[in-house]
């Protein structure tokens, strides 16, 4: 039987389990950066998420309260791991996002992430009998 953090978790609108069946679980840990308008660092605090926690979100929302667009998504990241069969990545999202209607400033928030993936075993393979 799944665990409840199992199935509320979702990657690309659906069940995560459904989306990486080969996983058993992801954690993520990341911290949101961005700069006033004086240039000054804004840190929004270092948060973790995970399937077996019930936390993981396939797209983090940015937080910037007049961003349109924008959000990280983690999702993606983890489905590259998984073609590529890699257990940890670290690196740096910008936010795709906008600021105002007409003008249309990127957003300036970034996110620094830690991915660690949980594989599940392979199936063994059946040894041909001689």
């Amino acid at each position: 039987m799944a665990e409840s953090g199992e199935r509320s978790a979702r990657a690309f609108d659906q069940p995560f389990l459904d989306a990486f069946p080969e996983l058993r679980d992801a954690v993520v840990e990341y911290e949101i950066s961005g700069r006033d308008i004086g240039g000054a660092t804004t840190l929004h605090g270092r948060t973790a998420i995970g399937v077996l926690a019930g936390t993981f979100q396939g797209r983090i929302p940015c937080p910037h309260p007049q961003c349109h667009g924008g959000g990280f998504e983690i999702e993606r990241i983890v489905d590259q791991m998984v073609k590529a069969r890699q257990e940890a990545r670290e690196g740096v999202l910008v936010c795709p996002g906008w600021i105002g209607d007409s003008d249309r400033v990127p957003c300036v928030n970034s996110l620094s992430y830690t991915v660690v993936l949980f594989f599940l075993p392979r199936p063994q393979r059946e040894k041909p009998r001689s």
